[in-house]
C-alpha cells in the first residue's frame, strides 16, 4: 500500500534558468522547438541557443555536422567558427546552408560541448524511444549526453501540447535529487508535484521512509509547488515507473546518476532504466550540489 498524506509547501525564491540550449534532429522536427515555446513564458526567457546536428561520419574518428543560431524575438544571429553572423528574418535557404560545420565526435559530445561553452542552464534535445534490444545493444546517445552535460537535461518524448501538469519527482534524500526537483520548480511552477521515494526491506520501514521524506521535503524543498508524498517498498526503477503511470505524469524528475561511460549497463543504474523506458518527458537534473551546504539532506 501506498502512503499519499499530503506534503505542505509555501513560496521561496529558487535559481533561475537564464538559458537554454535546443539540441534538434531532423529525425523529430518541431517537438524540442514546441516544447521550449512553452516553457519560455514561465522562464522569462525571450532568446535561444538552437544546435541542429547531424552525423557526418562514422568509424575510429565519428564527426558531426551542426549549425547554431541564436533566435530571439526580431533577428537572428548564427555563431559559426568564433564568428557572429546577423541573419535576415525569416532567414533564406540559402543562408542556412552556409552555416554547416563540420566537427569531431558524436552528436552527444558536440551538443554538451556547446551547452559547456555558452554556459547553458539547460539543454532540451528528442528522447529516444523505447526499445525492447538488451541492454548492451541499446543507443547510448541520452546516456552520453547526460554523462557528457554540466547543467541540467530535459528529454522530450511525447508531442508537446501543453504547460506539464503532472510531475512525479524521485528523491533519495541526495544534493543530486535536491538539484533536480528545484529545476523542475522552475519548468511547471503550476503542476501538482508528487513526491516519491523507494525503499527497500527489511533495511529500512515504512515509517522511517515517510519520516525522512516528510522532513527533506520540509527542510529542502519547501519553496516547490504543493504536492503530495509517497513512499513505497520496492526496487527504485519500478516505484518510479509504476508512480508516473498511476499519476499519468507528463515529466519525471531524477537526479543525476552514475554517469560513468559503463553506468549505463548495471542493472541498478535507476536513471538509464528510466531513460530507457519512461511513458513521458524525463528532466535530469544539473551535475551540481544544492544550495545547502551547511545543512545535512537527510534528517
Amino acid at each position: 500500500m501506498t502512503d499519499t498524506r499530503p506534503v505542505s509547501s509555501t513560496q521561496a525564491a529558487v535559481r533561475r534558468i537564464d538559458r537554454i540550449l535546443l539540441a534538434i534532429h531532423q529525425a523529430h522536427p518541431g517537438r524540442v522547438e514546441t516544447r521550449a515555446a512553452l516553457l519560455a513564458p514561465g522562464l522569462g526567457i525571450e532568446t535561444f541557443d538552437v544546435l541542429a546536428v547531424k552525423r557526418a561520419g562514422t568509424g575510429l574518428r565519428p564527426t558531426t555536422a551542426c549549425s547554431h543560431v541564436q533566435v530571439d524575438a526580431d533577428r537572428l544571429t548564427a555563431l559559426v567558427d568564433g564568428r557572429r553572423l546577423t541573419l535576415g528574418v525569416p532567414a533564406l535557404p540559402e543562408e542556412l546552408d552556409k552555416l554547416w560545420t563540420v566537427r569531431h565526435g558524436h552528436p552527444a559530445e558536440v551538443i554538451a560541448g556547446t551547452a559547456d561553452s555558452i554556459g547553458a542552464d539547460l539543454t532540451l534535445v528528442a528522447g529516444s524511444g523505447r526499445t525492447t534490444l538488451p541492454l548492451w545493444a541499446r543507443p547510448t546517445r541520452d546516456a552520453d549526453l547526460v554523462r557528457l552535460s554540466r547543467g541540467a537535461v530535459l528529454l522530450v518524448r511525447g508531442e508537446p501540447r501543453e504547460v506539464y501538469r503532472r510531475v512525479v519527482v524521485a528523491t533519495d534524500f541526495s544534493r543530486a535529487s535536491l538539484a533536480a526537483a528545484r529545476t523542475a520548480a522552475l519548468l511547471a511552477p503550476s503542476a501538482g508535484f508528487v513526491f516519491v521515494h523507494a525503499f527497500r526491506q527489511p533495511e529500512q520501514g515504512r515509517e522511517d521512509a515517510r519520516r525522512r521524506l516528510d522532513a527533506f521535503v520540509a527542510l529542502f524543498l519547501h519553496g516547490l509547488p504543493a504536492g503530495r508524498g509517497e513512499v513505497q517498498a520496492g526496487r527504485a526503477h519500478g516505484v518510479i515507473r509504476d508512480c508516473a503511470r498511476r499519476h499519468q505524469a507528463d515529466l519525471v524528475v531524477l537526479g543525476r546518476g552514475a554517469c560513468h561511460p559503463g553506468a549505463r549497463l548495471s542493472c541498478a543504474n535507476v536513471m538509464q532504466k528510466l531513460m530507457d523506458d519512461a511513458e513521458c518527458d524525463l528532466l535530469i537534473g544539473p551535475d551540481r550540489s544544492g544550495d545547502d551546504g551547511d545543512r545535512r539532506l537527510a534528517a
